[in-house]
């Protein structure tokens, strides 16, 4: 296993900023009506503030620190619930496809709703089903945020069309997971908890699991 691990810059910090700021109108009408659906759905915890919803919002924007999100036009976000990664990064990248996957059907149900509402069934669509089980046409990145440990689900889809798995997830538990991964990958990690970030991102980092050229 190779492995990179640095800490987010100031820079990088302030771009997610300017994008969630950019943005704002689209993530605030998502976060309505994943709280009108929450009612309803346990798409996240009960009972979660507003205020803590945004910033799981804004955590989402992170994935695009990877170059390889922005060279890429083809996402599956699996493991989602009501929507998270997937959802606040097609609101913020308006040319991307997404596959927004969850093996309950009743979450999916209301993932389309909202892609509905946020007028982007053009280009994502909520699609239920175990994620060893579907297939896809194109090389995908995988995304995902706190549903799957690396080697679970690397072993999930180690037959399938992808380049790249984002993880949103703890930094130290990453390595950890991914020391039982056998064959050639790389794991790249970007630690949230810069001393500039806000408490909210303790011990959270950015994990993007590649394959070996001979996989």
């Amino acid at each position: 296993m190779e492995h990179s691990i640095r800490y987010i810059t100031e820079k990088e910090q302030a771009r997610v900023e300017s994008l969630y700021r950019a943005n704002t109108e689209g993530l605030m009408t998502y976060i309505d009506r994943l709280l009108w659906w929450n009612e309803k759905i346990n798409l996240v915890s009960r009972g979660v503030s507003r205020e803590t919803l945004e910033k799981h919002v804004k955590h989402s924007l992170y994935v695009s620190l990877f170059s390889c999100f922005m060279e890429s036009d083809y996402f599956v976000d699996t493991g989602s619930g009501g929507g998270l990664p997937g959802l606040p990064l097609s609101v913020c990248y308006k040319k991307k496809q997404f596959e927004i996957n969850d093996i309950v059907s009743k979450k999916i149900f209301a993932v389309n709703d909202m892609v509905s509402g946020l007028n982007l069934s053009d280009r994502v669509k909520g699609r239920q089903g175990d994620i060893r089980e579907m297939g896809w046409d194109e090389e995908a990145i995988i995304v995902t945020k706190h549903a799957f440990k690396v080697d679970q689900l690397y072993g999930m889809v180690e037959g399938k069309k992808w380049s790249r798995i984002i993880f949103l997830k703890g930094h130290e538990e990453a390595v950890e997971e991914a020391k039982s991964i056998k064959g050639f990958f790389k794991l790249s990690i970007i630690k949230l908890d810069a001393m500039f970030m806000d408490p909210f991102y303790e011990g959270k980092g950015v994990v993007e699991l590649s394959r070996g050229a001979n996989e």
